[in-house]
């Protein structure tokens, strides 16, 4: 396996703390096959240990290793919560999932828990998605837009999703037309795609939010969930501030927080998960 010594980096707490669903834990360390070929990726102490099924990947890419962490936690650092959530996980990043997973995996997301969504997300690979050999095993990526092209409602239905099988089939239409693409998104700034990937159908304010901020890589999105919600109404109180619906909320977020906003979120999102802060049912 090839080597990557890493500073200020925890491959466990960056994957598990609820960001992605492209990386799956297998044995010592975690697999991605979403990504054109199979990565796996371990950790020990401050090095990285990786190997792939077929050509060179740039590991500080996929995990953001060149953000300035020192300076990004100097910037969100609030007195109390926001401190107390940076302690606990001081080394977790953003990551950079591949866009089209993402997508899919947060619209998989909506009243759905993780188990769940791991499932769908696995289904979706293993009926349309490219087979991989690698160390003696066969692995599944995900599928393209064009490999979903023929993907019916009833397919989709069929692997659970449930009323997201509309969501999946508009949004695959409405993207190999051209009416969104990646392309375009990674040219606009926070609130032009944002906007932009709401007008793909079953793409709300938080999956567009998730989006935005784990894999175009516009940091300052803050996504609002009822964890967050909790979260801020317990020891922010800006929401009440600037008024009730998302968008207010999130600009509120935006402007507390600032243009590391998304890494706020994170840690506030992680700790509160592991600390069992329960949002309001």
């Amino acid at each position: 396996m090839k080597s990557l010594n890493v500073d200020r980096f925890s491959l466990f707490d960056t994957i598990e703390c609820g960001q992605t669903f492209t990386w799956t834990r297998e044995g010592d360390g975690y697999v991605n096959v979403d990504s054109g070929q199979v990565i796996y990726v371990e950790q020990r102490d401050d090095t990285l240990f990786y190997e792939t099924s077929s050509h060179a990947v740039d590991i500080s890419t996929l995990f953001r290793l060149n953000d300035p962490l020192d300076e990004i936690q100097a910037d969100i650092t609030r007195r109390g919560f926001m401190q107390e959530s940076i302690d606990f996980a001081p080394n977790l990043r953003i990551v950079s999932d591949p866009f089209v997973p993402c997508l899919f995996s947060f619209i998989s997301s909506i009243q759905k828990n993780i188990p769940a969504i791991h499932k769908l997300m696995n289904g979706i690979r293993q009926k349309w998605g490219p087979s991989f050999e690698f160390n003696e095993k066969t692995y599944y990526g995900f599928p393209s837009l064009e490999d979903l092209t023929d993907a019916s409602i009833r397919d989709f239905e069929e692997l659970n999703a449930g009323y997201r099988s509309k969501f999946f089939v508009r949004t695959i239409e409405a993207m190999n037309r051209g009416d969104v693409t990646e392309e375009q998104l990674k040219t606009m700034e926070y609130p032009e795609a944002h906007d932009t990937l709401k007008t793909l159908h079953g793409v709300g304010d938080k999956v567009a939010d998730c989006v935005c901020l784990f894999s175009l890589g516009i940091l300052e999105a803050f996504p609002i969930d009822v964890w967050i919600e909790k979260v801020i109404q317990d020891h922010y109180r800006i929401f009440e501030k600037e008024g009730k619906s998302y968008q207010k909320k999130s600009a509120a977020a935006r402007k507390y927080f600032g243009q590391y906003a998304g890494y706020a979120q994170e840690y506030l999102y992680y700790f509160s998960r592991n600390k069992g802060v329960k949002p309001e049912s």
